[in-house]
């Protein structure tokens, strides 16, 4: 099961104890403690960062344990300065979505005139067999698009934009459209929606049998019941992180 999900600040002695455990490489702090990372949701499966890098400047060396992916928020580039290994520019389109493993340090510069800006989802169980869908979000990996369909099964009256698979979690950008409600769909063991834009969760959507969203992200119950409205009049997006 799960544990609940828990707010910056909140359980601080396991966080710490959980630090020393998981800190390994001497010299970097953890992702989520580094300045420009800013956590706003964990439970035990995954942890979500909501990451500015503002122009011309660097963060500090910090430590990726798990795999992670990360998606853009605006096309931007960035330098990545990996620990023991050669400096690499990666430039990024808006919304596109990165996979990368774990276990290790690096620096991110940002040589630009515009904030990097991406949410960072950190998986803290074990993957495996991690594959490309509809973005090539694994490196020099082919997609494979083979009946993807825009329309969600998962999450009825939503557009669905499948990124990434691994044996066990499937990721994709959903997307609600304006004044539009959603409900699930296939069935689901577990299922999350972090909004791209926590302003959005404020101002725009309303739920139904559902929990508090917790810095944008919201674990969806086993519950056929729930629904999740779109009072804007603009779309909505979401990374949903889904086991089917």
């Amino acid at each position: 099961m799960t544990s609940p999900a828990r707010i910056v600040g909140l359980g601080l002695v396991v966080a710490v104890a959980a630090t020393a455990r998981s800190q390994s490489i001497p010299g970097a702090v953890l992702a989520k403690k580094e300045p420009h990372h800013h956590l706003v949701y964990e439970d035990s499966t995954l942890r979500v960062l909501r990451v500015r890098v503002p122009a011309h400047d660097t963060t500090l060396l910090h430590e990726h344990d798990p795999d992670y992916f990360w998606i853009a928020l605006g096309a931007s580039t960035v330098v990545n300065a990996k620990l023991g290994a050669p400096d690499a520019t990666i430039s990024s389109t808006d919304l596109s979505i990165h996979y990368t493993p774990g276990n290790f340090a690096h620096v991110a510069r940002n040589p630009g005139t515009v904030p990097f800006d991406n949410i960072t989802v950190e998986l803290l169980e074990p993957q495996t067999a991690v594959r490309n869908l509809c973005e090539p979000a694994v490196a020099d990996n082919p997609t494979d698009c083979r009946g993807a369909s825009q329309r969600s099964a998962m999450f009825i009256g939503a557009a669905e934009h499948p990124a990434f698979a691994t044996a066990k979690r499937r990721v994709s950008l959903v997307t609600i459209p304006p004044n539009t409600t959603i409900r699930p769909g296939v069935p689901t063991k577990s299922a999350w929606l972090i909004a791209l834009d926590t302003l959005d969760v404020a101002r725009s959507l309303a739920v139904r049998n559902l929990g508090p969203w917790i810095g944008g992200t919201m674990r969806l119950p086993n519950d056929p019941t729930w629904r999740i409205q779109n009072n804007n009049g603009k779309s909505v997006r979401f990374i949903a992180f889904v086991e089917p």
